[in-house]
């Protein structure tokens, strides 16, 4: 759609000052040479506009305006983009800051698509849809983050951007991850690994670094340690050529590894990788350092060393506030802080530290957290044998598990109730959430 030629500017202008066209005229610009302008006869070089401005200004400097050339210049949809431009440029700004108001930014997302649909700029259009797929990752509205990027993901492919289509199968992944569709996420991810392999990428390297490392997340997430393994051994074997940036992703990679190493109880090799993060803590900036310390206090619980779990633990605290991880990134250090109070005999203190975990996981939608906080607050219910409070939070986790149709925890929710239903004496309710757990050997395969 176009907008005012500047041939239409300039007549809408001197029509509302109740001008003539000879009041435009000097010795070098005729009153033919205006009216063929204004009726597109003729092209607005500069030397004339900056004649008529000045006449404009003639009239416009009493009422505290000025007309520039350029503004004449200009066309309608020209000024429309630049203050579109504008627009998405602050808009970026503030969540590079983080400085996120969801009042503030929904009224801007709604005028600006009414403006790039009205004025049909459609790259303008995709880098707003991919900004407000962002606004909603980071304000954990991930199903309408989905949404954004699907739909500008189909721009860039169109466009042949490749660089952005990787970016956003990034993005995709990691809001897939986050509602814990981690197999989504996974194709989500190796399609951005592809999209870099296959297509000339600047950034490639990066992105390439970026879906490695949550591929190998995901693989955790539904614990096939051996896969997350492999793909920890082909990044280390990859010969990276963007050395500095190599250097951050190796302590990702390190950190990830000791995990591993812990969640399949080969605490040994664990401590043995964490060894070799605490050794370069100097160059790790306070976010992984958190990370480090948060993980590490983890693995030296499960060894009931908790002296030093606990001086990790605090020592985490101490970066708490200074780290710049998502926020949800830090709510693990409630759960790993609520095991050492269990193990030390301090009840109050884990149901203090769980209660504000959850309420900070809830304000964060972090679903896998949510279930998490809950799960740790039904092993501590059943442990003091208050069944109707474990029975309450696994009503309540059984809902986003299903809701969310999470496979990877459905079998610790089944156990949870049969073990449950068999402590309070209700036999036949605990047979069948144990039959939900194993194979049915008398099922066809086919069934």
């Amino acid at each position: 759609m176009e907008g005012l030629t500047p041939g239409e500017k300039i007549k809408k202008l001197r029509l509302d000052l109740g001008l003539k066209q000879d009041d435009l005229t000097n010795e070098e610009v005729s009153k033919c040479l205006i009216s063929m302008i204004e009726r597109n006869k003729r092209g607005l070089t500069w030397s004339v506009a900056k004649i008529v401005s000045d006449s404009f200004n003639q009239y416009y400097k009493n009422m505290g305006k000025e007309i520039t050339p350029e503004y004449l210049m200009e066309t309608e949809i020209e000024r429309i983009t630049k203050e579109v431009k504008g627009e998405l440029k602050y808009i970026q700004s503030l969540l590079d800051t983080g400085k996120i108001d969801a009042k503030l930014m929904t009224p801007i997302f709604d005028k600006l698509l009414g403006l790039v649909n009205k004025w049909e700029l459609r790259m303008e259009k995709s880098e707003l849809l991919f900004l407000r797929g962002k606004f909603n990752y980071l304000t954990y509205q991930y199903n309408n983050a989905i949404k954004e990027f699907t739909e500008v993901l189909a721009y860039y492919i169109e466009d042949k951007n490749y660089s952005q289509v990787a970016n956003i199968y990034n993005c995709l992944g990691m809001s897939n991850q986050m509602l814990m569709s981690i197999e989504q996420a996974i194709t989500n991810y190796t399609l951005a690994n592809n999209t870099t392999l296959h297509h000339d990428i600047s950034n490639g390297e990066k992105i390439r670094m970026q879906s490695s490392v949550n591929i190998i997340m995901c693989y955790r997430k539904i614990k096939r340690y051996d896969i997350a393994l492999q793909h920890i051994s082909m990044f280390k074997e990859t010969k990276w050529k963007d050395q500095k940036l190599l250097q951050k992703y190796n302590a990702h990679i390190l950190l990830l590894e000791a995990n591993t190493f812990r969640d399949m109880t080969n605490f040994e090799r664990a401590e043995q990788v964490y060894g070799k993060l605490l050794e370069i803590k100097e160059e790790l900036d306070d976010e992984m350092l958190f990370l480090v310390y948060e993980n590490y206090a983890s693995t030296l619980l499960n060894t009931k060393k908790i002296d030093r779990a606990v001086k990790y633990i605090d020592k985490a605290l101490e970066l708490k506030e200074k780290v710049k991880v998502y926020k949800f990134s830090t709510l693990w250090i409630y759960l790993t802080k609520s095991k050492a109070y269990m193990k030390t005999g301090r009840i109050s203190k884990v149901f203090n530290v769980l209660n504000e975990g959850l309420a900070l996981a809830e304000e964060y939608n972090n679903i896998e957290l949510i279930i998490e906080f809950h799960f740790t607050l039904i092993q501590t219910y059943v442990f003091l044998e208050n069944y109707e409070k474990a029975i309450s939070h696994l009503k309540i986790a059984e809902k986003y598990i299903l809701q969310n149709k999470i496979k990877t925890k459905e079998n610790d929710l089944n156990i949870f109730f049969a073990e449950i239903y068999c402590k309070t004496g209700d036999t036949e309710k605990s047979v069948d959430y144990m039959l939900k757990v194993r194979k049915d050997y008398f099922a066809l395969n086919n069934e």
